[in-house]
């Protein structure tokens, strides 16, 4: 969650009222952010991730004169006509833009370090790291329409912000700051995105804005481009960014954007209507509110609302990008009662909780594996196949992959344990031998029959690692572990790709399988690049949980 700091003398002026430290540090938290530290000029504020209306010093000043009453209600937002156009031609790797013009505008200390803080914020938050969403903010009187957005090749040159000498694009990726930090999320197409006036290049977007347009205390009007590759977060974007500079009086004017074959009109600030059914919102908060209450207190969070057919229609604002459901509207109406003020009441439930019997053989297997001398490991349910197959000599099988994954090193839900503990003992090879750890996790196996498609197993697995690890070894321990859990089973020949052939077993109980176990195959170790022997086991837990035998510790 961002951490941002704040003029305090610019913040109350916005609000528009004197206030002590004690009493904007209470509303602060009130409204949901968190007051970190208040110093004597400024103010540290943990933000919510969900809030990004809050992040710009112009929204959480708006939020604080709604919370107080000072403007109640929805605000609104004029948008002049549109007087500019831009003209957009196809680029692959970031098709979309949105644009507005801000007039009026009055460079001060305090507008340039807002302007700094919204823009990196957001570029982190919604943007990704500019990844999905990046920001450009030029002087509009210098730009010389027409104004194109386009893709050029990476010999194409421009004077780069704060630089003195022109630059090929490519050369602002390996000279710059921000191009050695960004240039990987553009690096590997042919063409790269540029907005281009009549005199060249001004803005390489998501990596820096050209020096001719940079934004100096003569500015008084601002071109504002957001380019990316999700339409709607880059016009959620566009709206929280107008919408603050509108706080400081300035003018928002839209821009046309004429993508081939249709135009747009952008920024629109569109108003959206959520429908609130008033019984649910006692409810969920515990509280018996008349209609007249709630709507008071949904004004105080910035919402218009009017009761029709029962049924609370409740007008959000263009900057509450947060608002997907009726549920998130219930929690601001609890926000602005005031969690302080909600009565706590003990359960009216007339029954105990107890853990799951699989829990408390997991708590049983926990105990007895570090008896043994095992080291317990927690590692992420994600991983993926190259690590899950092929340094394990499996060939590929059929998985659950995630189909937005955020790094390539988890892209797919596990199907068995083992990997992860090889993972962990291929990272502390530096770590003195014997190394002896085990996991008790679950693990996701697809399954057609299931209505979710798969379903999920607990299952412990347990590696040793030392230069004398061996079959004996770990067959000593998956008994041992086995007699202490009251287990009848058998241990039957077994192949499988992982391990040494001949030096790996199975474990059958009732005639069905529930584990193996056996030293590691040399090229599973070279794969991981371990120098020591390595022998393991995996069992399913919850087969041994289905026995329930009398003898079984935990009944």
């Amino acid at each position: 969650m961002p951490t941002l700091s704040y003029d305090k003398k610019d913040l109350v002026s916005l609000v528009g009222k004197k206030l002590s430290d004690e009493e904007l540090e209470e509303i602060i938290n009130l409204i949901k952010p968190q007051v970190e530290e208040i110093g004597k000029d400024e103010i540290r504020i943990e933000h919510c991730a969900d809030r990004p209306d809050l992040f710009g010093i112009e929204g959480l000043a708006r939020t604080i004169r709604s919370y107080l009453g000072i403007e109640k209600g929805l605000k609104k937002f004029l948008v002049e006509g549109a007087r500019i156009s831009v003209k957009v031609e196809p680029v692959k790797i970031r098709p979309y833009i949105a644009c507005a013009i801000i007039r009026n505008f009055k460079l001060t200390s305090e507008t340039i370090k807002s302007l700094m803080n919204i823009q990196e914020v957001l570029h982190e938050t919604l943007g990704r790291k500019r990844e999905k969403v990046a920001i450009g903010i030029h002087d509009l009187d210098k730009i010389e329409p027409p104004i194109k957005y386009t893709a050029v090749s990476r010999s194409e040159k421009f004077i780069p912000l704060g630089c003195k000498v022109e630059m090929s694009l490519e050369e602002v990726l390996e000279k710059t700051e921000k191009g050695r930090k960004y240039g990987y999320i553009i690096k590997d197409s042919k063409l790269w995105p540029v907005y281009i006036d009549s005199e060249g290049i001004f803005s390489f977007p998501p990596i820096i804005n050209s020096d001719r347009t940079r934004v100096t205390e003569k500015t008084r009007n601002l071109f504002v481009e957001v380019t990316g590759i999700e339409k709607k977060a880059l016009l959620q974007t566009l709206n929280i960014l107008v919408t603050n500079f509108a706080e400081r009086k300035c003018k928002i004017e839209a821009v046309k954007i004429k993508y081939p074959g249709k135009t747009e009109v952008i920024p629109e600030l569109k108003e959206e209507v959520i429908q609130v059914d008033p019984k649910k919102v006692n409810e969920l908060i515990g509280l018996n509110l008349s209609v007249s209450e709630m709507i008071e207190l949904l004004e105080r969070m910035g919402y218009d609302a009017t009761l029709i057919k029962g049924k609370l229609q409740v007008i959000i604002p263009c900057y509450r990008v947060d608002i997907l459901h009726a549920v998130d509207i219930i929690e601001d109406v609890a926000i602005a009662y005031g969690y302080n003020n909600l009565i706590p009441e003990f359960a009216n439930v007339a029954t105990t909780g107890k853990p799951l019997a699989l829990e408390k053989l997991c708590a049983k297997v926990r105990q007895l594996m570090i008896g043994f001398g095992f080291q317990e490991i927690l590692r992420p349910v994600l991983t993926n196949p190259r690590d899950h197959f092929e340094r394990m000599n499996l060939e590929a099988s059929e998985i659950i992959e995630i189909e937005n994954f955020v790094s390539e090193e988890y892209t797919c839900l596990r199907k068995w344990l083992i990997p992860s503990l090889l993972k962990v003992l291929a990272a502390n090879k530096h770590v003195e031998y014997p190394q002896k750890l085990f996991e008790i996790g679950d693990v996701v196996i697809p399954d057609k029959k299931e209505e979710t498609m798969s379903k999920n197993l607990r299952k412990l697995a347990c590696v040793i690692s030392h230069s004398k690890a061996s079959f004996s070894e770990i067959k000593s321990v998956v008994e041992s572990f086995l007699r202490n859990l009251g287990v009848d089973y058998r241990i039957k020949e077994f192949r499988h790709p992982s391990f040494i052939e001949g030096r790996v077993a199975k474990v059958v109980v009732n005639r069905k399988e529930i584990g193996f176990f056996g030293e590691i195959s040399p090229l599973v170790l070279e794969r991981w690049e371990l120098e020591m022997p390595v022998s393991a086991f995996e069992i399913n837990l919850e087969e041994i949980e289905s026995l329930k035998s009398p003898n079984h510790p935990v009944y």
